[in-house]
């Protein structure tokens, strides 16, 4: 038997050969021609052996060299995990991969590679329709609601992807899979499933960790805008270790406002500004970022100031905004808490008895119970624990006096049961306290405000800063001197940050529509003509320099071949031609730049309590009329004003770094840490547009039942405002 012959005879005995292949090329072994395997061109020979008749088959010529595959031999075993569901078969000379299910015949040279083959293999039909493995009838969970029932079929793979991010999600500790109660649960669930050892879950995390960063780092690449960066310093109580949190700001292409945690570096002892700086540029150079940072928003210390400096050498000035200028952006929480310890530092005597108190009646469960037992006798409406401040945080005074107010009848009867109780507070005292309450409200207030990171802040901030600015001027009037004196130490703290912050923060509040320059020119009247930093052309001249640095940057992106064409130029005309082009530039650039700011600034307001109002969405539908702007406000309505964001981060971290786990691997832990972050923005993301759809849903049922009942209408608009509050829900 001849070798054609012999792989004829191979390829009717293989399952995965149709039965009426075209064989051909020196097709049979007696026949006259080249025909096809059957002979009389019909291929359907039962035997499959292409040995009987003779003529021409397919080929009119009788040559029949088109068709010819031949089943490859293969010298070593194939490793990929594709090629059970393909065979390697000759044809026309090249090496194909032939799917099992489908017969299609894909590219099967080992220089092609297996992803192909693999995004076939999920795609394929015929094997969808073919697949012999056992379905069963379970729940499917969604974000929201409850769980329908599915077909679905146990996948090995998913089990331990789930398994990885219920770990990281809910903080598990890696063992988790040693412990025989786990693992008598996933056999009762599954007995096909085999619950990993703990060195596998972790080349697992590092697995997912790998996919998750290439998903945002593609995210970041395709991303139109800039990206805010924040960054903090935490250390690690149970190992002893400093880490470094980053966290990216930005608005997508969809507009929407994105914060991801970009690195928790590790960042070895000591942290001298050198070191931090080159951590944290290494970690943008990573992500790309080097070329896309707007600003980097970070707590007020002279190691951040030296760090920034240390960061502007590395960065080059022009691939930032106005080469650098608002590269630093101070945490605004920082600021206000430094302001709020300086005046309550003047004052600590006069609340002074009021913490004595707290402290003595929790200071045993008996007296606690004491406490609230009088509390409930003299029906007071109140369940609130008492709250002993902290010194490091003001709000906790401000927790603390405004709980304590409420039981002060309390305080005043236990005085006449427990004569060791001797530190009363006594009704000026009381007065006193309410007075600092009245004062620290408006701060605890613009800290809540501005705390949030799912939605913009910078735009929020400067009316609530302008506003506190006329309260600590008011103050320093006040009769009392104890507060007098404490407007003026918070005032003179106020002044030392307020030219770091008020430029950026003027710049947002511009862009905002509702504003613009209107709310600059309101408080420069507020603060009278001597507060030159408020002036409104001030404000719209930096507007103007921004503009025009955008639109030249653009200009350079999208640049061409004028460099060749100009090189054809001789020296003289060369410059001549370039005179008359910047000129010309000159010109075209101011009257755009006039043209699309004055028209933005000439239209009319937005009514400011439109309780639905979107500033992203404004932008995104106005990006045609102000391109320029919208690119403007892409960048600066993502800088957040707190870095929040990036502290957030040290309470997972502290509850991950515990006393049993304090011996993880920091790359370990970076390595949980972000995970953890990227998998619970896609639930977030997953649940509000399950909510959206949902409330959809019920709204139109609603709508189309009886469109004419006025309750139903009511009901529909307010669905549709919510709706659009639930996209951007925060946490």
């Amino acid at each position: 038997m001849d070798g054609a012959t012999e792989n004829c005879a191979l390829n009717a005995n293989d399952p995965t050969v149709p039965s009426n292949q075209n064989g051909n090329g020196n097709g049979n072994g007696n026949g006259n021609g080249n025909g096809n395997v059957n002979g009389n061109g019909s291929g359907n020979d039962a035997n499959g052996s292409g040995n009987d008749g003779n003529g021409s088959g397919n080929d009119a010529n009788g040559s029949g060299n088109e068709n010819v595959e031949i089943i490859l031999a293969e010298d070593r075993k194939l490793t990929s995990d594709v090629w059970p569901h393909f065979v390697r078969v000759k044809f026309n000379g090249e090496i194909k991969a032939k799917c099992k299910y489908c017969r299609k015949r894909l590219g099967g040279d080992t220089s092609n590679g297996t992803s192909h083959l693999r995004n076939h293999y999920k795609t394929c039909t015929q094997r969808k329709i073919h697949d012999g493995r056992q379905r069963v009838l379970g729940p499917d969970y969604k974000p929201t609601g409850k769980p329908l029932l599915s077909a679905t079929q146990f996948n090995s793979d998913v089990s331990r992807k789930e398994l990885c991010s219920m770990i990281m999600v809910h903080e598990y500790p890696l063992n988790i899979v040693e412990h025989v109660g786990f693992k008598r649960f996933c056999c009762s669930l599954q007995p096909q499933f085999t619950v990993p050892c703990r060195n596998t879950v972790k080349r697992d995390i590092f697995a997912l960790y790998g996919a998750e960063m290439a998903k945002l780092q593609k995210v970041l690449d395709g991303n139109i805008g800039r990206v805010a960066v924040t960054t903090d310093m935490w250390t690690a109580t149970n190992q002893k270790m400093g880490y470094m949190a980053v966290t990216g700001h930005f608005i997508d292409n969809s507009w929407k406002l994105k914060n991801m945690m970009l690195s928790f570096i590790y960042v070895p002892a000591p942290h001298t500004s050198k070191r931090l700086g080159d951590r944290l540029f290494k970690c943008l150079l990573g992500w790309n970022l080097d070329r896309k940072l707007s600003s980097i928003t970070l707590d007020n210390c002279t190691t951040n100031d030296a760090m920034i400096t240390h960061m502007k050498t590395k960065l080059a000035s022009d691939d930032l905004l106005l080469d650098g200028v608002l590269v630093q952006m101070r945490c605004s929480a920082h600021v206000l808490n430094l302001i709020v310890k300086e005046g309550l530092e003047v004052i600590k005597d006069g609340i002074e008895l009021v913490r004595d108190s707290v402290v003595y009646w929790k200071s045993t469960p008996k007296r606690v119970q004491t406490f609230f037992e009088t509390a409930k006798q003299l029906k007071v409406p109140c369940e609130k624990q008492l709250v002993l401040d902290c010194p490091t945080r003001w709000n906790s005074t401000y927790d603390m006096l405004s709980t304590a107010i409420v039981y002060r009848d309390v305080f005043s009867r236990l005085r006449q049961w427990d004569s060791q109780y001797t530190t009363v507070p006594t009704s000026m005292h009381w007065e006193f306290a309410a007075m600092v309450i009245d004062k620290l409200e408006i701060f605890s207030e613009i800290t809540k405000l501005f705390s949030g990171s799912k939605y913009p802040t910078a735009n929020l901030f400067f009316p609530k800063v302008c506003d506190l600015r006329l309260k600590l001027l008011e103050w320093c009037a006040d009769t009392n001197s104890l507060i007098s004196a404490m407007a003026e130490s918070m005032w003179e703290k106020f002044s030392k940050y307020w030219d770091d912050i008020h430029l950026v923060l003027a710049v947002s509040v511009v862009l905002d529509p509702r504003y613009k320059l209107h709310v600059i020119e309101y408080y420069a009247a507020k603060f009278g003509s001597t507060n030159t930093d408020l002036v409104a052309d001030k404000i719209k001249q930096c507007i103007c320099g921004l503009v025009l640095d955008y639109q030249t940057k653009s200009e350079r992106n999208n640049s061409g071949s004028s460099t060749a064409y100009d090189s054809s130029s001789t020296p003289a005309n060369d410059d001549l031609d370039f005179e008359l082009f910047v000129s010309r530039r000159k010109k075209s650039k101011a009257t755009l730049v006039h043209t699309e700011l004055d028209h933005y600034l000439l239209e009319e307001l937005i009514p400011k309590r439109s309780p639905d109002f979107d500033i992203l969405m404004w932008w995104k539908l106005n990006g045609l009329k102000y391109p320029t702007l919208q690119a403007i406000a892409r960048d600066f309505l993502a800088i957040p004003i707190t870095s929040v964001a990036s502290e957030s981060a040290f309470s997972s971290g502290g509850r991950l770094i515990d006393p049993h786990r304090s011996r993880l691997h920091y790359d370990t832990i970076e390595a949980m840490m972000c995970t953890r972050s990227w998998i619970m923005e896609e639930m977030q993301q997953e649940s509000s547009k399950a909510a959206v759809e949902a409330m959809e849903g019920v709204f139109s049922a609603l709508a189309i039942s009886d469109s004419s009942t006025e309750d139903q209408d009511e009901a529909v608009q307010g669905g549709l405002v919510m709706r659009k509050h639930l996209i951007s829900l925060d946490d």
